[in-house]
């Protein structure tokens, strides 16, 4: 901090009448939130593609997102709720979500405790989504990964471009 003005972080405060300081009101403190939990959440399902998604000039991040894609629909892959499986999602949406954060001016930690929760909550989710649907449609396991992916891909999309958010 130099002479009261700013914090640690960047953000620069502000002197009420009163000659109170202040921080900025960020009146999308919601919507930020639920950004970095949305992208994170794709970590859930796919560990690289979140990371792809957030740095798509990456080739070998891009690399990664595509293995995985293939690698996911062959038989004997252990469920991403397993124990391992748990702990690499909720490690790449801790990452996911600092790096959303940061790019959101919030705080990193905040972003990774966020991105983690996110993650291993959308491990559960997609699992079991990918599961039922799969149930309803009679529609085999690597089809409805392959449905997965897509959407996973058109809402990180929309996350991360979507000028609203």
């Amino acid at each position: 901090m130099r002479n009261g003005t700013t914090t640690t972080t960047g953000i620069p405060k502000t002197r009420s009448a009163t000659g109170i300081l202040k921080q900025p009101v960020n009146h999308n403190r919601a919507r930020d939130i639920a950004v970095i939990a949305g992208v994170s959440a794709i970590a859930g399902s796919r560990t690289t593609l979140a990371p792809a998604l957030i740095f798509p000039e990456s080739k070998v991040l891009t690399l990664m997102a595509a293995g995985e894609t293939y690698v996911d629909k062959l038989p004997g892959i252990g469920d991403r709720i397993e124990p391992v499986g748990l702990i690499t999602r909720s490690i790449s949406g801790a990452v996911t979500g600092a790096i959303v954060s940061r790019r959101k001016h919030k705080s990193m930690w905040l972003g990774a405790l966020i991105g983690a929760a996110a993650a291993c909550a959308g491990a559960y989710i997609t699992f079991y989504a990918r599961k039922k649907f799969g149930k309803i449609t009679g529609t085999p396991d690597p089809v409805a990964g392959l449905v997965e992916d897509v959407a996973m891909i058109c809402l990180g999309s929309i996350l991360l471009n979507d000028d609203r958010i």
